[in-house]
């Protein structure tokens, strides 16, 4: 297993797309943040129509973003084998197909959860002090919510859950990959099932009983729920830790149909 971890992460780290992709997980989640928490106008309080937002989600907005860029990390690090049939050769040296996986899925996560940690961290420091530049968290009713300490339970609930929730798009992204055997193919589908929820509700008219079935059954808004630190502000009707495990069950699917594909079929 220490060979297998050793060689994964020196094709990880010896490829410069894949050390480009992990930065942009951190440049994406600080500047998508940036771009929204810079365009917040103040939401004076009452004000009809005007709901105050949860400063802390807004901090973390990046995510939607980067989450792209976690997922093309491990879609690469299993995908890219297949194709001109590197596999073969990783096999030859590392007949192990389980451990193969493990390794490849530690690595994959390892690197994301790096990247990944840099970017929450610079997210939720620009994202605050964008909000309070444009005057966004003076105007909040509630000043312990409108700017908590970094020490605040509820802050760091989101900041190491949105940390959680990018490892875990990672790894549903890896099992998909090792069993659809294709990167453009793994990559769509992931984005389907990530976005694809979340855009249905937008364009098709249900029920507030249909709409958040399908916010609680879908991955990114159960698992982004975790970010919530205001009640009821959260993108899915369900709890934060609840729904990550949401997504931590699509990633366990995925993980098996891939580690059923790789230990049972020809390469």
């Amino acid at each position: 297993m220490k060979r297998a971890l050793h060689a994964e992460w020196t094709k990880l780290a010896s490829v410069p797309e894949q050390l480009w992709t992990l930065a942009a997980v951190t440049g994406l989640m600080v500047g998508v943040t940036a771009l929204v928490t810079g365009t917040q106008r103040p939401c004076p309080v009452p004000a009809t129509g005007c709901t105050p937002p949860d400063s802390t989600a807004l901090a973390l907005s990046g995510v939607y973003f980067a989450q792209l860029a976690a997922l093309m990390v491990a879609v690469a690090v299993m995908s890219a084998e297949y194709h001109p049939r590197l596999i073969v050769v990783t096999l030859a040296a590392h007949p192990g197909r389980t451990s193969l996986l493990l390794a490849k899925a530690a690595v994959s996560s390892a690197a994301v959860l790096g990247a990944g940690a840099l970017g929450v961290l610079g997210s939720l420091l620009a994202g605050r002090a964008l909000l309070d530049a444009g005057g966004v968290t003076a105007a909040l009713p509630d000043s312990a919510l409108a700017d908590p300490s970094l020490t605040d339970p509820a802050l760091l609930r989101a900041a190491s859950g949105t940390l959680l929730y990018l490892v875990l798009v990672a790894l549903l992204g890896l099992g998909l990959s090792a069993a659809l055997r294709h990167q453009a193919t793994a990559a769509g589908a992931v984005a389907a099932l990530l976005y694809g929820p979340y855009l249905v509700s937008k364009i098709i008219p249900m029920s507030d009983h249909s709409l958040h079935l399908m916010q609680k059954l879908s991955p990114m808004t159960a698992g982004l729920a975790v970010q919530a630190a205001v009640a009821g502000s959260g993108t899915a009707p369900i709890g934060p830790w609840a729904g990550l495990g949401v997504l931590a069950g699509y990633a366990a699917v995925a993980l098996g149909l891939g580690w059923a594909v790789l230990r049972f079929r020809d390469c």
